[in-house]
């Protein structure tokens, strides 16, 4: 009797102590899975931002390569061109770039690094307490492993009710002991984790700090070459001057003759409309319901489109944004709009489409599946290939050779021609694109 009532006083105390031990451990697991999705879903926010600055800097670093075969070609030459002036600049603004989204790739490593730091941290003061009420619960079970004889401690039970229930503790209590390790365990597992990571961000953001290093060595290379070749265009002004003049009359001439040929197009589908109609008006009723997929128009700068031309526009307009490119390797070296001049002070240029620098030779190619409109030439400009992709249109210009005739069919990337490299050695092709009359900014759709 008096041995039962000693393990009815030994019992009370333990289970309140595992009562208290087992809701802690609960609170500690709950704790460090709330931690876990909480630094989850911030280190997914940070890797997403990581990923598009790494993005970012491998394009720009791509374009500057680009530009470097493109001025190596040049760079013997006795004479320095506009042309190569605004490749140089174009490079000095894409070096810049660079360097700033270094600086904020290392902005973004350095926020993580903290965080992690500071999840190594807790978790360091998890493990802590862990190991303490796991120390205790040891040390308990070991001064008092006289009385824990489980045989003896389920045995002594003055009832079959209270048998079962000591049954139920003691296995509470394993379990306690065994999550408690495990928690001990998965947070050992987690630190050794995140030092590794915390690691291989450090040595990634030396590496970035060495890149922006050299980049700004090269962004002092390059200022110094621009302000060389700025000097000497500066005393050809004169010589400036008359190319910019012959350089203006040749894109006035190129922006009348698109606008006469889409113009022309539009007419020519509008009496092919009508006459259909006379012919079948059933017919041209249906071509017009929206449901179908032939629109009558009410503009004079819109255009009847036959169904297969009405889903090829929309095929175009789906890929906004990720045409590849006229020419397999370039730099644009004069963008769309209207924009100071490089030279000439108080002379502003106008450009209808971007001009691209790229390497003698080249072999130019349709950025979209269409029909070869028109194939022409205007001095100053080259030869001319006019494509038509429905209601958009994309022309190509500065060619010197044309490989495709009018009235064919071609297909994304497809040669049409080879591009022109003039008398002072500028090779570049002039590109713009067109929806009906509107002139559009190739940059908007050209992939990045």
């Amino acid at each position: 009797m008096r041995r039962n009532v000693m393990f009815s006083l030994m019992f009370l105390p333990d289970m309140k102590l595992l009562n208290h031990n087992k809701i802690y451990a609960i609170i500690i697991a709950t704790l460090l899975v709330l931690f876990a999705y909480a630094q989850q879903s911030g280190n997914t926010n940070i890797a997403s931002q990581r990923k598009a600055l790494e993005q970012q800097r491998k394009d720009l670093v791509k374009k500057i390569q680009e530009t470097k075969k493109v001025l190596q070609e040049t760079k013997n030459k006795q004479t320095k061109t506009l042309a190569d002036l605004k490749l140089i600049t174009r490079q000095i603004e894409n070096r810049e770039k660079v360097i700033n989204t270094v600086i904020n790739e290392i902005a973004v490593i350095e926020r993580q690094i903290l965080e992690q730091q500071s999840v190594i941290n807790a978790l360091r003061d998890d493990i802590t307490r862990l190991k303490q009420e796991y120390g205790k619960s040891i040390s308990g079970a070991y001064k008092q492993r006289n009385v824990y004889d489980k045989v003896l401690f389920i045995f002594s039970s003055q009832s079959f009710n209270q048998a079962l229930k000591r049954v139920e503790y003691l296995n509470q209590l394993g379990d306690y002991r065994k999550r408690q390790a495990e928690l001990i365990l998965h947070t050992q597992n987690q630190i050794i984790t995140e030092l590794n990571e915390l690691i291989a961000n450090k040595r990634e953001k030396q590496g970035l700090i060495v890149m922006k290093a050299e980049e700004k060595k090269e962004l002092e290379v390059d200022k110094k070459e621009e302000s060389e070749v700025l000097i000497k265009l500066q005393d050809r002004e004169k010589e400036l001057r008359r190319i910019l003049a012959e350089n203006e009359r040749a894109a006035r001439k190129l922006n009348e003759a698109i606008g006469d040929l889409i113009q022309k197009e539009i007419s020519a589908a509008r009496k092919k409309e009508e006459e259909s109609r006379k012919t079948n008006p059933s017919a041209g009723a249906n071509k017009t319901k929206p449901s179908e997929n032939a629109k009558a128009t009410k503009s004079s700068n819109e255009m009847y489109l036959t169904p297969d031309a009405l889903r090829l526009s929309n095929d175009f307009e789906n890929n906004k944004n990720s045409l590849p490119w006229p020419v397999e390797r370039g730099m644009i070296a004069e963008k769309f709009g209207t924009h100071a001049h490089p030279t000439l002070k108080g002379v502003m240029i106008n450009n209808n489409g971007v001009d691209i620098q790229t390497q003698e030779g080249a072999t130019v190619r349709a950025v979209f599946s269409g029909t070869v409109k028109n194939i022409f030439s205007i001095p100053g400009m080259g030869k001319i290939v006019l494509i038509s992709h429905g209601k958009y249109y994309t022309a190509y210009a500065k060619l010197a050779s044309v490989d495709v005739k009018e009235g064919q069919k071609v297909d994304t990337k497809q040669n049409i021609g080879r591009v022109l490299t003039n008398d002072e050695g500028e090779t570049e092709v002039h590109f713009e694109i067109w929806k009906v009359q509107q002139k559009q900014n190739p940059e908007d759709w050209l992939k990045n």
